[in-house]
């Protein structure tokens, strides 16, 4: 099986928006960051460009670890939607919300994100009834994939997030099941479970990151995908009888002149319940194209 990894695409659509929309002041804020950074590095053209990479790979499943959006509007979320499903439904696709995708009061609590991406998520659908969404659970045949949300609302210029307890409780829960005894196990969140240079840790850090970490010590998870930071990184953490692979994907959209912040996209290639080769692909913006690093 072959399993991609994107993450922090930051799209940002328009289409249909009305100005008085983008007065709040969560948007403000965003709108100055849109104007002086993202809306020139993370480009709807390298989104197009990683969509037909990921095709003409023909990975087995597409992994997307949040910030799909800038300002979690509507606009943004049909447009990312829809290309996101040409390659193809949930048993293709699977997507968790990031901060970004929970920009607003009125984001969050209408939940907006999940009930445009559900199908990726819960195929079967949800009701606004429904309070424990997440983690969701997804058997891919070689792989078990659980998904975390760590979407909160914040006060600008912060983008903490948060799992809770109940998730974790019930993350716990799912993974201790003796029906995956044997089985390969993936966890995907947004935040960043690595530790930053201060002023991240300070203002977009994962508050509960160090019970986020307990639990996945105590049970057997194999590989944890995440997002957040755009630089990206790996890291192996072994203890008797486990051995976890943690990935952060870093944006795969972002065109910076630092090679290190490029956009890319990860490969993992599973075999026999292991994680047997990762591979990352970087785009090159002199052809357009995404190539094996």
């Amino acid at each position: 099986m072959r399993l991609a990894h994107i993450s922090d695409l930051h799209q940002l659509d328009l289409t249909g928006v009305k100005w008085q929309r983008l007065l709040t002041t969560r948007r403000v804020f965003g709108g100055v960051n849109l104007l002086l950074n993202r809306v020139k590095e993370y480009r709807s053209d390298v989104f197009e460009t990683l969509i037909d990479d990921l095709i003409r790979e023909g990975v087995d499943h597409v992994v997307v670890s949040g910030d799909v959006s800038n300002l979690a509007l509507e606009s943004e979320f049909e447009r990312i939607f829809h290309l996101l499903k040409l390659l193809g439904n949930g048993t293709k696709v699977s997507v968790v919300p990031g901060n970004h995708d929970y920009y607003t009061a009125g984001a969050a609590m209408t939940r907006r994100f999940e009930k445009t991406f559900y199908p990726f998520m819960f195929p079967e659908g949800f009701s606004d009834m429904d309070v424990d969404l997440y983690p969701y659970q997804k058997d891919l045949g070689e792989v078990v994939l659980f998904g975390l949300c760590s979407a909160m609302r914040t006060t600008p210029p912060l983008s903490h997030g948060r799992v809770g307890e109940r998730q974790l409780q019930k993350l716990e829960y799912m993974l201790t099941r003796p029906s995956l005894a044997g089985r390969m196990t993936c966890v995907v969140v947004h935040h960043a479970l690595h530790a930053r240079h201060a002023v991240p840790e300070y203002t977009s850090r994962l508050l509960d990151r160090d019970a986020v970490l307990d639990v996945l010590n105590r049970c057997k998870v194999d590989l944890v995908l995440y997002g957040h930071d755009h630089v990206g990184t790996t890291w192996l953490q072994e203890r008797p009888g486990k051995k976890t692979q943690f990935v952060c994907c870093g944006s795969s959209t972002r065109v910076t002149d630092d090679p290190v912040t490029m956009a890319k996209y990860r490969i993992y290639t599973i075999d026999n319940n292991k994680l047997r080769k990762l591979d990352t692909k970087i785009y090159d913006p002199s052809i357009r194209k995404f190539m094996l690093q």
